[in-house]
């Protein structure tokens, strides 16, 4: 994999990482209440499977290499 490549989805997982962050702040958070934090969270999860996937699958094939 190209290392261009390689920090796109880097910086992918780095934004679904804030959107993680950001739904369990807003569960520790009693001001906001828990209005958003079932989007935040299946947001931050949604964005954070493909780069693990792809990253994991990068760090495999330069194993076998």
């Amino acid at each position: 994999m190209k290392e261009q490549y390689h920090i796109i989805w880097e910086l992918i997982l780095v934004i679904a990482s804030v959107f993680i962050f950001r739904s369990v702040w807003l569960l520790l958070d009693t001001n906001f209440g828990n209005t958003f934090l079932i989007p935040f969270l299946l947001i931050g999860i949604l964005f954070s499977i493909p780069p693990l996937y792809i990253l994991n699958r990068h760090l495999e094939y330069k194993k076998k290499k």
